[in-house]
């Protein structure tokens, strides 16, 4: 079973060769960069390469200006080795904590050719709690434009159907509504009958009765 396992490249071991100029600290056998050095190097821009190993997620919400972002899982993956070459570029390798994972990516790195990689020492934790610059998560100019070409506009598109659609409605009925009230109506009410069926032949009996003096001329009793 040991066997099997791969022994850390020689290169994990070897010494950095601007450690000195860039105030390094040594901690468990690798150099480790000092945030307010590489803190420097950033304001300077300085032609550095910062490789952030924490995830995706993290790494949106928050990272030092200029990293890219790699997470650790990806970095393990075999790949890397085949498709690393030899540089001898400053790369320094940012983490959550800057312990532990920052120095196995280093390592990773550094067996696959990037001889002069460096691991942050204490990490992102350390860098805000020194209030160093950090670019917080926000639309770039591309991603926001994917966005509405992607989804925006389609919203907008079904939006203004929608709209069309309503406002020929509304039409239709307002038409439908004026032509009602602009036709004249020329049939008469009709009367309606009485219930007991009386009609204008009882109205011309009752004409003839008697009224209160007696009898109507012509007639006797």
């Amino acid at each position: 079973m040991c066997s099997r396992l791969k022994r850390v490249p020689a290169p994990y071991k070897t010494k950095v060769q601007h450690a000195e100029s860039a105030h390094a600290c040594d901690t468990i056998g690798v150099k480790m960069m000092d945030c307010s050095a590489l803190e420097t190097l950033v304001v300077n821009h300085d032609p550095i390469k910062l490789i952030d190993v924490r995830s995706k997620k993290e790494f949106a919400v928050m990272h030092i200006p200029g990293a890219r972002s790699v997470p650790f899982d990806e970095l393990a993956a075999a790949r890397i080795f085949r498709r690393g070459r030899a540089t001898t570029e400053r790369v320094y390798v940012v983490s959550a904590g800057g312990h532990a994972r920052a120095s196995l990516a280093t390592g990773i790195l550094r067996s696959a050719g990037c001889v002069n990689a460096v691991p942050v020492d204490g990490g992102m934790k350390d860098w805000v709690a020194r209030g160093f610059p950090v670019q917080r998560k926000r639309f770039s100019t591309r991603s926001a434009a994917d966005f509405i070409a992607n989804a925006a506009l389609p919203m907008m598109g079904a939006g203004v159907a929608s709209a069309r659609h309503e406002f020929t409605a509304a039409a239709l009925l307002l038409a439908i509504a004026g032509v009602l009230l602009l036709k004249p109506n020329f049939s008469p009410p009709r009367r309606r009958r009485n219930s007991a069926g009386r009609g204008p032949t009882h109205i011309i009996k009752a004409a003839r009765m008697p009224g209160e003096g007696g009898f109507t001329e012509g007639e006797t009793a």
